[in-house]
């Protein structure tokens, strides 16, 4: 799993709130023991300040990233449903081919591997929305995977974009010898 930026957290616990509502998620914190304090945060801003450092941003294994990651899950379950994860999954096997066993990227296959986080980030974000997808990607990716997401967000969103245009957003080191993929069409 990537670590998250104090940013990135903070957005994702703001989803959260705004999903199960502020007052409900902090009930389910408490349950969970993932916090102690009855006092409810007055906006989910605060409770990710919180979250973060208890968990380190989901480094560390405390209550609170258990229930968070929980959360989360239950949340994209419902807005997915079981039925598209198959969809998901042969997408993420088609990022996981351009990746090494240690999970990380294989400068070779740069323009495959955008190509694949384009079409796995457009799946979800056709059932989610396009934050929620960007942060379960960052959730799901090794370190390598998530500098590079970072790095080529703009290309990955633009799955639809022209070859030229994906090209230029990769480093000229990676995309040495690379042939530009061909235009793909997903259907939300």
């Amino acid at each position: 799993m990537a670590q998250l930026t104090a940013q990135e957290f903070a957005d994702l616990v703001t989803i959260l709130a705004n999903h199960f509502r502020l007052e409900r998620l902090h009930e389910r914190l408490l349950k969970a023991n993932a916090i102690v304090s009855r006092k409810r945060p007055p906006t989910s801003q605060a409770l990710a300040s919180q979250l973060y450092q208890l968990s380190l941003g989901l480094r560390r294994a405390h209550p609170a990233r258990y229930a968070i990651e929980t959360l989360w899950q239950e949340m994209l379950s419902q807005r997915i449903g079981e039925e598209r994860n198959q969809t998901l999954e042969t997408l993420a096997d088609r990022v996981n081919g351009c990746l090494t066993n240690r999970m990380e990227v294989i400068p070779e296959k740069c323009q495959e591997l955008l190509a694949a986080l384009g079409a796995y980030y457009q799946a979800i974000a056709a059932y989610t929305g396009d934050d929620i997808a960007y942060l379960e990607m960052l959730l799901r990716a090794s370190t390598d995977v998530a500098r590079f997401l970072r790095e080529h967000r703009a290309a990955i969103v633009a799955v639809g974009s022209p070859p030229a245009a994906v090209a230029e957003s990769i480093s000229p080191d990676a995309a040495q010898g690379q042939a530009a993929p061909e235009d793909e069409k997903h259907e939300a």
